[in-house]
């Protein structure tokens, strides 16, 4: 499972990841409200319109972080 902390995979395009046979990315979601912020995300779509992803997304509430 490729991680996408802030929504994308790095080097690697959409079409890279599901020429790969990737299924599901991990993203962590207090560092995409951190930067680019929640509204951003929002006004793009969401997260999988962000990310140009349609295959699965797991996100991680970043508690950790916090």
């Amino acid at each position: 499972m490729p991680v996408g902390t802030r929504g994308a995979v790095r080097h690697l395009t959409s079409a890279d990841l599901t020429r790969l046979g990737v299924e599901v990315v991990l993203a962590n979601t207090y560092h995409l409200m951190l930067r680019p912020g929640a509204e951003v995300v929002r006004d793009l779509g969401g997260l999988a319109s962000f990310a140009a992803w349609d295959g699965l997304t797991l996100t991680d509430s970043g508690g950790y972080q916090i």
